[in-house]
């Protein structure tokens, strides 16, 4: 009898604590609306919540974990959308998001795994918006089972968001106007002696392209896709392998 009385008087005090939260959403929710989804998120057979709502360009999300009868927040973030996979029955939540009003030239993409007590920030990168470059391939159709380290080797590398020099097919040289040179698929460049991961490689003709990710604290200057507004994230493009010592 004292340990239904316990769970009764817990499931009433999560069910007032919802009622709050879910009341502050909607006061900052526009036209005070909101999505929920109600699913188990880190596999510990209770439900977790998360919440949707337009607070301005971006939407925001929020993002509850079920720890011990009482509602932990984990995340709370703007996005443009958010995808969820369950992958071998570990469930990833990844966030899109542009720097402003939806014309940013770059995305940042976050993903989040989660254990019983917290959310864990799986990557956090920044790519270039597929809007700008047209049918070029900004990410590789294979990953390394895991990131392979390696240096840069010569000043000034080119990191590129698309494995060609040549993007004439496609118009997506005339058209990208936000790279290092304009007219040209050059992102960034990256400094002599930079620690980089190498996340795929592609063969292409006679040339072995590498994509990494790269921390922002090792490229030239400010002018690079991370200077828009993201901050504490790395740049994920393409580089040749030519000028790259594999540890």
């Amino acid at each position: 009898m004292a340990l239904l009385l316990c769970s009764y008087m817990q499931s009433m005090a999560q069910a007032d604590q919802l009622q709050k939260i879910e009341k502050d959403i909607k006061a900052n929710a526009m036209e005070h609306k909101f999505d929920k989804q109600v699913i188990d998120l880190n596999n510990d057979q209770i439900d977790d919540y998360i919440y949707l709502y337009q607070c301005g360009e971006p939407k925001c999300i929020k993002v509850y974990l079920n720890i011990n009868g009482l509602l932990k927040e984990q995340i709370t973030e703007q996005c443009w959308n958010y995808q969820l996979f369950n992958i071998n029955n570990r469930k990833t939540l990844t966030l899109t998001l542009g720097h402003c009003c939806g014309e940013s030239p770059y995305v940042s993409i976050r993903s989040f795994e989660f254990n019983t007590i917290r959310a864990l920030i799986k990557d956090n990168y920044v790519l270039t918006n597929t809007a700008y470059t047209g049918a070029s391939m900004l990410s590789p159709p294979f990953y390394n089972n895991q990131p392979e380290p390696a240096v840069v080797n010569i000043s000034n590398y080119n990191l590129r968001f698309s494995p060609d020099t040549d993007l004439l097919k496609g118009n997506e040289k005339q058209a990208f106007t936000f790279g290092i040179t304009e007219g040209t698929n050059i992102i960034a460049q990256i400094r002599m002696g930079s620690k980089i991961n190498i996340l795929s490689e592609l063969i292409q003709r006679d040339r072995s392209w590498l994509f990494i990710e790269v921390d922002p604290t090792f490229l030239v200057g400010k002018d690079h896709p991370v200077s828009f507004d993201f901050k504490d994230q790395q740049l994920r493009g393409w580089i040749s392998s030519k000028y790259v010592t594999r540890k």
